[in-house]
């Protein structure tokens, strides 16, 4: 791999760092927001879906946009602009200006995975990009991990400021980089509608659409979660998701290696069998040390499906890649926002009871992998 292929490779981690740093922590933050506002956490968790739903409809906009802006601008542009909105999410005195921060930050964040799926899949072979798709999601769970260590040791602001850092020297650094690759555009043309009125590409996505919607209903709660089934303080709280982000960081690997040698949809039929047995076991009330082993096992489950299905959608091709990659972006965060809001009215009623029936659907997920997902994704005829 050339100098200028690492910088590129570089650049799209740290702007995945930059926009991940908080993902998590702020999910485990909400009961510490709703103490400093004087709000209830169930209102502030408002929060997540300001975001993610933006998010999703954001991811939309890039791969049109590829067609008349370079890579190198579109990449700039979203990181500084995602550098402004963390920093007034950071300084807001109240919760609605929070929320209103955060549409912007959801929709300039958008850009990092669909950009980066598209600049992968078009720069490197096939039989390494399940392997950079692994690292580029890994420092997703990397920022998670630091994220959790400033929730547990520092105030919540922190986790919006050190963003807003990451994110500008992100976009300093795009605009200083000298590297063809980046200053072109993409020349294919580009329609979502036709693009999903194909049987292969829209099984995919509903598929998609079903485990994200489930995945978010269950991992954005942990914070409340573990505050009010376990009673647990902040410190122990980030203590256990830095445990479980080091296990997502771990399945990232794992799953980008068992792509890459075993096949896609061995990862995911390993990666989804063990999500669903450990979501199912919340259910039960368990020493500390079992649940942190529950919630390590779902994060390795979902983090090898995960990786498995993002390095899937990279071997489409090339003139479909572009739409593949924002859809995904938005499918996932649009569904998980839904998720997270719906599961509400369930977790309401009992947290176990709804994790466990989450946990059985995913299990009866895994029959129809095969049939969403085929063997080989370029025997299919472009979309045009």
């Amino acid at each position: 791999m050339d100098s200028s292929k690492r910088i590129i490779i570089w650049l799209l981690c740290l702007g995945n760092i930059a926009i991940s740093f908080n993902i998590g922590a702020v999910a485990a933050a909400i009961p510490l927001i709703a103490q400093d506002f004087h709000l209830g956490d169930l209102i502030v968790a408002n929060i997540v879906v300001f975001y993610m739903i933006p998010y999703g409809v954001g991811a939309l906009l890039y791969a049109p946009l590829s067609r008349v802006v370079t890579y190198k601008r579109i990449l700039a542009g979203a990181s500084f602009a995602y550098s402004v909105f963390a920093f007034i999410t950071a300084v807001s005195p109240t919760l609605d200006r929070m929320l209103v921060a955060q549409i912007g930050a959801g929709i300039a964040a958008a850009s990092s995975t669909p950009m980066s799926l598209m600049i992968i899949g078009e720069l490197f072979e096939k039989n390494v990009r399940g392997r950079l798709v692994g690292a580029y999601f890994g420092c997703s769970f990397f920022a998670s991990v630091v994220g959790m260590v400033f929730m547990g040791t520092a105030h919540w602001r922190w986790l919006f400021m050190i963003p807003t850092i990451l994110a500008l020297i992100t976009g300093l650094g795009w605009v200083f980089l000298k590297s063809d690759f980046v200053e072109r555009v993409h020349k294919a043309s580009f329609n979502y509608v036709k693009a999903l009125s194909r049987n292969h590409i829209r099984d995919v996505f509903v598929f998609i659409f079903v485990t994200s919607f489930l995945y978010h209903a269950v991992h954005k709660w942990y914070g409340v979660y573990l505050t009010r089934e376990y009673g647990l303080s902040k410190e122990m709280i980030s203590i256990i998701l830095i445990v479980a982000a080091l296990c997502g960081l771990a399945g990232q690997q794992i799953g980008g290696y068992f792509s890459d040698k075993k096949g896609r949809l061995f990862a995911c039929y390993m990666g989804m069998s063990g999500l669903g047995v450990g979501v199912m076991l919340l259910l039960g009330s368990y020493p500390l040390a079992f649940i942190i082993a529950i919630l390590s096992a779902i994060s390795i489950g979902w983090t090898m499906s995960h990786n498995s299905i993002s390095t899937i959608l990279t071997d489409f091709p090339d003139a479909d890649r572009p739409m593949i990659a924002s859809l995904n972006s938005s499918v996932r965060f649009v569904s998980g926002g839904i998720g997270f809001w719906f599961s509400k009215f369930l977790v309401e009623k009992s947290f176990g009871w709804t994790f466990f029936g989450i946990g059985a659907i995913f299990l009866v997920l895994i029959i129809f992998v095969k049939y969403v997902f085929p063997s080989d994704i370029n025997s299919y005829e472009a979309s045009t």
